[in-house]
């Protein structure tokens, strides 16, 4: 599978069509708020031709008042990457949901979860002071199936596969009986721009929002008995223009609101692909435009 990542607004979805249609490709959503029915202009969904013009899959497939976590967005991803294969087709999964996408890449399992920073950092701790082998050595001692499903020349990897175990209660995250599946083969590509062109970029783009009809699309969710405390509807614009047609502030307010959430978006987005594990090939889409990008991933694929 194909996974082209990038912050909001770097124009990853526009060069993952671009390779789809070279490549004979289907798209899969990596975005948590583009699953969200009703919510199309506020997460920047691709339009109706587009989607027309290749297959698109897991937008639009939860109400915004149904839940929906990370282990279930792993699940549909990896049965959809099965559908598709089997057409023949490539799956090209595309987002910048930091979260979704480690879930992938770094093969979570549902009962391994999240990091959990503590024991990460105990386990870091030991790699400093006692180096990998001493890792290496309790993992493929007693966890041995664990221990051949990865790298274990890999720390990061070495220490990942302790901590879903101590998360597990010191057992493997698989049942005796259950055949051991290896690391997904995924091939990463990475969209960047210098973060001051991006924040003047997103900031155009919010406007254009607001002009295609971002506050008439979240007062219909309202209408629709949507609260505005729900998960989905926290989701950056929804919020603040919420709040604005409650009169609880103003337009200046609301904009300005949206505009510094978003900049904080871009920054976390960034800080979740710095520690995806996982090798990954960066373009700068400040230097390069969307088809010279494209055209680039789809000869590094053939």
């Amino acid at each position: 599978m194909i996974v082209i990542l990038g912050a909001t607004g770097t124009g990853k979805s526009l060069v993952a069509m671009d390779v789809a249609r070279a490549i004979d490709g289907e798209i899969i959503n990596a975005d948590s708020r583009q699953i969200y029915k009703g919510m199309t202009i506020g997460t920047a969904k691709p339009s109706m031709e587009d989607m027309q013009s290749v297959p698109h899959h897991l937008f639009d497939c939860k109400d915004p008042d149904e839940k929906f976590s990370v282990f279930e967005f792993r699940e549909l991803v990896l049965h959809t990457e099965s559908e598709i294969y089997s057409r023949n087709k490539i799956p090209i999964l595309v987002g910048g949901t930091g979260q979704y996408l480690s879930a992938l890449l770094e093969n979570w399992s549902l009962d391994g979860g999240p990091p959990n920073q503590k024991i990460r950092n105990d386990l870091t701790k030991r790699l400093a002071n006692a180096g990998i082998s001493d890792l290496v050595t309790e993992l493929t001692n007693n966890y041995p199936r664990t221990a051949s499903t990865i790298d274990i020349h890999n720390p990061r990897r070495v220490i990942r596969a302790l901590e879903k175990i101590y998360v597990n209660g010191n057992k493997e995250d698989f049942p005796p009986n259950e055949s051991i599946q290896p690391p997904l083969q995924m091939f990463v590509f990475g969209i960047q721009m210098p973060r001051n062109h991006l924040y003047s970029r997103v900031d155009l783009r919010t406007d254009n929002m607001v002009r295609n009809g971002w506050i008439l699309e979240t007062q219909k969710l309202l209408d629709s008995g949507y609260d505005a405390n729900l998960p989905a509807m926290s989701g950056i614009g929804y919020k603040e223009i919420s709040e604005y047609l409650k009169g609880n502030s103003t337009w200046a307010s609301c904009i300005t609101r949206i505009r510094s959430r978003t900049h904080r978006l871009i920054r976390t987005q960034n800080n979740w692909f710095k520690r995806i594990d996982h090798p990954t090939v960066w373009f700068d889409s400040h230097e390069m435009d969307n088809f010279e990008i494209s055209t680039q991933i789809t000869n590094l694929m053939n």
